[in-house]
């Protein structure tokens, strides 16, 4: 780690809440001759480190970390074998959050976006009590996007509020974009300011579309089991280098 580049962004703004779309597993998988899930192997222990890191004492202040880490798209269109490592993992991930003590300590709180229940009843059942288990915390927030798209979180957002407006809860002058902030999955966290996404490609992939309407992104060549904390902090620094207008 660059000492200099630590204290620099020590010093300046640090996102309250940064999105990480965490991209690249199966193409680093192939360029080293491996099968897919074993990317997905090299991108959880790279989540791990990075989590190593937010625990030593250069850690950076950051409340709220929200990573997508299965689309809807992914759950469907992976082999049957892919799926099932998937899953694994998923499962041995939140299994390893219970037992781990600095979530418990810190006040870690951990949120699911997405419908984890079309998972595996093993799968869905420990992410259900990560979720319970933490519900109560509120120092930092862990969020993970699981059988997640956008845009499904949009269409949930319209037919929670059409209901509520078919039985007479709401008028038309009640429907405001702060309304359709309050009934999407990430109702109760501030938008992220910075987007992370590695792997070199530059879109979304329906990642937070409606919550990213003003948030500052980040784009890296490398792919994610190839990211490190250094490569997480240049993106804060490039980030505090910026002047965000919000359309002024």
């Amino acid at each position: 780690m660059d000492k200099e580049l630590l204290e620099r962004v020590r010093e300046g703004k640090i996102p309250e809440h940064i999105a990480i779309i965490m991209d690249g597993n199966r193409r680093w998988a192939k360029e080293n001759s491996l099968m897919p899930w074993e990317g997905h192997k090299k991108g959880k222990e790279t989540l791990h480190k990075l989590s190593e890191f937010q625990r030593s004492d250069s850690a950076l202040p950051i409340k709220s970390i929200t990573l997508y880490s299965l689309s809807e798209d992914n759950k469907t269109k992976r082999t049957p074998k892919e799926r099932e490592e998937l899953m694994k993992l998923f499962e041995a991930g939140f299994r390893g959050i219970l037992k781990d003590k600095n979530i418990f300590e810190s006040k870690v709180k951990i949120s699911v976006f997405g419908d984890y229940t079309e998972l595996p009843e093993n799968v869905s059942a420990v992410i259900k009590e990560a979720i319970e288990k933490t519900k109560d915390h509120d120092q930092f927030f862990l969020n993970f996007c699981i059988n997640y798209d956008g845009q499904s979180e949009i269409v949930h957002a319209c037919k929670k509020i059409a209901s509520d407006f078919k039985e007479n809860r709401l008028s038309d002058e009640d429907i405001t974009k702060e309304l359709v902030k309050k009934n999407i999955f990430t109702s109760k966290f501030k938008a992220p300011e910075l987007i992370i996404r590695s792997g070199g490609e530059k879109r979304l992939s329906a990642f937070m579309l409606w919550d990213s309407s003003y948030s500052e992104f980040y784009f890296s060549d490398k792919y994610w089991p190839d990211m490190t904390e250094e490569d997480i902090v240049k993106a804060i620094d490039e980030f505090q280098q910026r002047q965000r207008r919000y359309g002024q």
